[in-house]
């Protein structure tokens, strides 16, 4: 959305079906994320860290819960546990990290959920670490709750925590230029999987030369961004890139059969 909506002059972004698809809303946003990053005292051995991406439910009920949080006001969701939070540990992740000095009894946590623009839509004019103490203090209170829940599934990362940095969506404007703190692309509403909204979600442009990536032309995350990517690649170069890759992999791994053998 922000190629149409903030990179094109404005003229030119008109003239586009993208434009006509943004107005209308059958692609809008989608939902808007907090993000809490840990810097832990302690090794991810010491902590019996892993090296694991896990989704925590409050609730069996989890499209409920989530629906009734992002429609509760601001002040409630500052004492509500959040309906769901992922939760990873990236220097488990990293195999050279305890080659570089200094790492030997530090470890990291990263903590993301979602949240409503609403609650912090007022705050977007403001200055980055300017934002004032009512920003601070929504900031503050749904990052510890972030926090405390994570430490129910990990308790022995409680007492070691030693470097707290909070993201809002207004963080995530500010770094990502997301329109709504959103951190995966257009919402992946019924809408948007209309089979012509699929159909225009597409690399190549209706606007001479422009090329689309991403995961708004496949689908959110990291491995919807690389195929994004991929069939951009393809557009550009008129091949099926899909292909050309599969037929490589089959070559490599024979190959390896070979030297084996």
């Amino acid at each position: 959305m922000s190629t149409f909506q903030r990179l094109l002059p404005e003229p030119v972004a008109q003239q586009s079906y993208f434009h006509k698809l943004i107005r209308s809303q059958t692609i809008k946003p989608g939902v808007a994320a907090m993000s809490v990053f840990l810097g832990l005292n302690a090794s991810n051995e010491d902590l019996g860290l892993k090296r694991e991406n896990v989704w925590a439910f409050a609730s069996n009920d989890s499209e409920k819960e989530f629906v009734n949080y992002l429609e509760s006001d601001r002040e409630a969701i500052m004492s509500k546990d959040l309906p769901m939070i992922f939760i990873s540990f990236p220097s488990a992740k990293d195999p050279q990290w305890s080659v570089h000095p200094g790492r030997e009894n530090k470890s990291t946590c990263a903590i993301i959920s979602f949240a409503n623009w609403r609650w912090y839509k007022q705050f977007e004019p403001t200055a980055h670490k300017k934002r004032g103490d009512q920003y601070e203090e929504l900031k503050s209170a749904v990052g510890n709750n972030m926090i405390e829940q994570a430490c129910r599934l990990y308790p022995q990362i409680k007492h070691h925590i030693d470097y707290v940095e909070v993201g809002t969506p207004v963080t995530n404007q500010f770094y990502l230029g997301c329109s709504q703190g959103e951190i995966y692309g257009l919402d992946h509403d019924l809408a948007r999987q209309e089979p012509m909204t699929n159909a225009l979600l597409r690399p190549e442009t209706d606007i001479p030369g422009l090329y689309l990536s991403g995961q708004d032309v496949m689908t959110c995350g990291f491995g919807g961004a690389l195929f994004g990517g991929l069939l951009c690649a393809g557009s550009v170069l008129g091949r099926n890139l899909v292909s050309d890759l599969t037929r490589l992999h089959k070559v490599i791994k024979k190959t390896d059969q070979t030297k084996v053998e």
